[in-house]
């Protein structure tokens, strides 16, 4: 099947948000829709699995939060659903979507919109978590939260506009205290898949086990034998994986 890829743009909380589409190039009835969230700073982009899923007859998004990778205004961890949220509502105005057929994926840090979204949005079908983000509570009670903040810091410099140390700080606090993936995904009884890679220092899979073991059924757990954080090496089974559950769940 051959698929098409535009730039696109729509609007959230005032900015103006970039984005790329994927999807089949001949569409004859409404398309199922995916919606992918990526991590901080968001350095994988996860294009390759976007254009599997277009290949596969699914309309696919990518977009970059305000303030990432070209989008307008300044960066906030406290935006990302906000912006998770535009995303899907600019999408259900393209006439080839099934508002009925509804993903979303996120890719570590795309666990806070992703897990806020299935939260509140009834219209989500199903959801993959890739290598998530899961406890924000290290990142604001422990002894090491000095070292993380500084970590986050110098992997947004250059990337991501606006980046400000109180603002971060705070911002950390607010997603510990309001969008904790670890509180917010027993909200939701949507299908979950968690993947993650067995040499992840970054989520490890114990962390990824515990939102794992707090979501409802049907839930699926699938640790990939080698593969880093961006699952550098092992893409393809990365995308096996992804591609069956949509199959079976959209």
């Amino acid at each position: 099947m051959r698929i098409l890829v535009e730039n696109v743009t729509f609007q959230s909380d005032g900015n103006t948000i970039l984005g790329r589409l994927y999807r089949p190039e001949k569409l004859d009835v409404k398309a199922p829709t995916v919606v992918m969230c990526h991590g901080y700073p968001g350095d994988t982009k996860s294009m390759d699995l976007a254009e599997e899923l277009a290949i596969n007859g699914y309309v696919t998004l990518i977009f970059f939060y305000q303030g990432a990778w070209g989008s307008s205004g300044k960066y906030s961890l406290i935006k990302l659903e906000v912006n998770a949220h535009d995303a899907i509502e600019y999408v259900l105005t393209l006439p080839f979507v099934d508002p009925k057929r509804l993903a979303i994926i996120g890719h570590s840090m795309g666990a806070v919109p992703v897990s806020k979204t299935i939260s509140v949005d009834k219209r989500i079908k199903t959801a993959i978590f890739l290598s998530p983000a899961t406890n924000f509570r290290k990142f604001v009670l422990s002894k090491s939260k000095r070292k993380y903040l500084n970590h986050f810091l110098h992997m947004g410099k250059g990337k991501l506009a606006g980046l400000d140390r109180k603002d971060l700080q705070n911002d950390l606090h607010w997603v510990y205290k309001n969008s904790n993936p670890l509180d917010l995904i027993k909200k939701s009884s949507i299908p979950v898949l968690v993947i993650v890679g067995s040499k992840d220092d970054t989520t490890p899979p114990k962390s990824c086990k515990l939102l794992f073991g707090r979501a409802n059924e049907l839930k699926e757990y699938r640790e990939i034998e080698g593969a880093d954080h961006m699952f550098s090496r092992y893409r393809y089974p990365l995308i096996d994986n992804v591609l069956e559950w949509i199959k079976k769940y959209l």
